[in-house]
């Protein structure tokens, strides 16, 4: 019986993993100015992105890819890492949000509701008329920001 008892300590003891070691990360913070795409200047892509889907709507992150494309605007990896300095949320992912606030102001986008999911984003006949009148005449803008861009680095 104590035979049995100390072989089950001795494969117990085989059992247990051996403590590993804890790695650390260490964040590096680096101010910049970073540039963006003006609020206004998002409006078009956000609509010709929303011209394709008409009927289902396009997710959120699908917009966000499209707009931040070099197809819409040049923008080096440093401005698409860049955050705002208090709230470290994304730059450009902000003002493209911001934009699509303004078109649902202005009924261009559908509001988040029945016909709409949380997610979603899907243009109204107005902005569809929008897009179809402003798609040649829209140009590039930017603003710069006070930004910071986080690095993490493995010990």
């Amino acid at each position: 019986m104590k035979e049995l008892e100390s072989d089950k300590r001795i494969q117990s003891n085989e059992n247990k993993k051996s403590p590993k070691l804890r790695q650390t990360t260490s964040k590096i913070v680096t101010k910049i100015m970073a540039r963006a795409p003006t609020s206004s200047a998002c409006e078009i892509p956000i609509l010709s992105v929303l011209f394709k889907e008409q009927l289902t709507g396009v997710p959120t992150k699908t917009v966000l890819q499209e707009v931040m494309s070099e197809k819409w605007f040049k923008l080096s990896d440093d401005d698409l890492k860049a955050r705002y300095p208090k709230s470290r949320r994304k730059i450009v992912s902000s003002v493209i949000k911001f934009s699509r606030k303004n078109l649902v102001i202005k009924g261009q986008i559908l509001p988040v509701g029945e016909e709409v999911p949380i997610g979603t984003w899907k243009a109204t006949r107005i902005g569809l008329a929008r897009y179809a009148m402003e798609c040649k005449e829209w140009t590039r803008k930017y603003s710069t920001h006070d930004a910071i861009i986080i690095e993490e680095k493995r010990n």
